[in-house]
């Protein structure tokens, strides 16, 4: 038996579990280690297509489907003297909808962080979506911000794009553990 190689797998064992515990403790991620362990290249991918009988159950949603990629990214440079794993990385998302009468596929991308709530953010005024993990563990809960909305194809220079707010039946959505192939597209887009 190779102790060598059996050392060096426990360690970097013990190394990511005391990350996770580290990140854990951090108030501006610790809400996000349990939907994906925080280790840089990490990705979710969740997303919904909603079918007929859906929609036509309810007639005023207008979002027909939603894709949404979580991802942990390494500072790069790393900041001086950077020991906390907040310093080291951080949360991204990329989303995309598309909603009823609209050909185009929505879509955005910006920083999620939180503690006892989850916020994705896109920069420059772009708006925010929250969060929640639901069981079963495959399940993520999206909801819409009715006051700002989140804007789509958001640009900081030109200020532009297009604003999807929560509606009356537009609120929350239950988006399923996906493949990674399914938010292929989302990937670049990704900030």
């Amino acid at each position: 038996m190779n102790w060598k190689c059996l050392t060096l797998g426990a360690l970097a064992v013990l190394m990511a579990i005391g990350g996770q515990a580290a990140a854990q403790g951090d108030p501006r991620i610790s809400a996000l280690v349990p939907i994906l362990a925080p280790q840089p290249g990490n990705k979710a991918c969740y997303s919904r297509a909603y079918d007929t009988a859906h929609m036509k159950a309810h007639p005023q949603q207008r979002i027909t489907a939603m894709k949404f990629l979580l991802a942990v990214q390494a500072y790069d440079p790393k900041p001086a003297d950077a020991t906390k794993p907040e310093d080291l990385y951080y949360y991204t998302f990329s989303m995309s909808v598309a909603r009823r009468g609209d050909k185009r596929l929505l879509h955005t991308s910006g920083d999620c962080m939180g503690g006892e709530t989850i916020s994705c953010v896109v920069d420059c005024d772009g708006g925010s979506v929250a969060l929640d993990k639901m069981p079963p563990a495959g399940s993520l809960i999206v909801r819409l911000n009715n006051d700002n909305g989140i804007t789509m194809f958001h640009d900081c220079d030109e200020g532009k794009g297009v604003v999807v707010k929560a509606g009356a039946d537009d609120k929350v959505f239950r988006l399923d553990k996906s493949a990674a192939v399914a938010c292929k597209n989302l990937e670049d887009k990704e900030n």
